[in-house]
């Protein structure tokens, strides 16, 4: 499916542009949309700067996949979109399956795999390798897939780590 935004019309009100390109990109997730054409026309280009700005700024650039200009028609933009595709689980276990996510120790950089239950999951886990504990946040990347970072876990170590056996 492919969604197209024309912004003519609002050239000149900067809110309404903004909540428009907001509204396309929850349109566009919500209705697990491949791609965006969005229209800002040629004109000087302030307009697809700005455009280009908004899909920009961390908290939207991390809910679309890429954007592609067009090398026909400069008034042209296209933001596509990678949408986590539903895992079949099995019928019979209603229970979900445990994700898992590779991270490197901070210390020693041994690999640890890190099971979760769903995102964001924060947990302090000790290194098997050099025992140093390691406090692990993982969220969903651009990409739409999983991944892990981990920092010093020290100040957690009172609160109780987990060790988490190599899967």
């Amino acid at each position: 499916m492919k969604l197209k935004l024309d912004l003519h019309p609002i050239f000149k009100d900067g809110a309404q542009i903004e909540a428009a390109l907001s509204s396309i990109i929850d349109e566009a997730i919500e209705k697990r949309a491949t791609e965006v054409e969005i229209i800002p026309g040629k004109g000087s280009g302030a307009l697809k700067k700005t455009v280009l700005r908004f899909l920009d700024r961390p908290d939207v650039k991390a809910r679309y996949h890429r954007i592609e200009k067009d090398s026909d028609n400069f008034g042209r933009l296209f933001v596509h979109f990678r949408h986590e595709r539903m895992a079949s689980a099995p019928s019979a276990s209603p229970s979900r399956a445990r994700q898992i996510v590779p991270v490197a120790c901070v210390c020693c950089q041994a690999s640890l795999r890190i099971p979760y239950d769903e995102l964001p999951a924060e947990i302090v886990v000790e290194c098997a390798s050099c025992g140093s504990p390691n406090r692990v946040v993982v969220t969903l990347g651009r990409s739409g897939l999983p991944q892990a970072r981990a920092d010093w876990g020290y100040d957690a170590v009172d609160a109780g780590s987990q060790s988490i056996p190599e899967l």
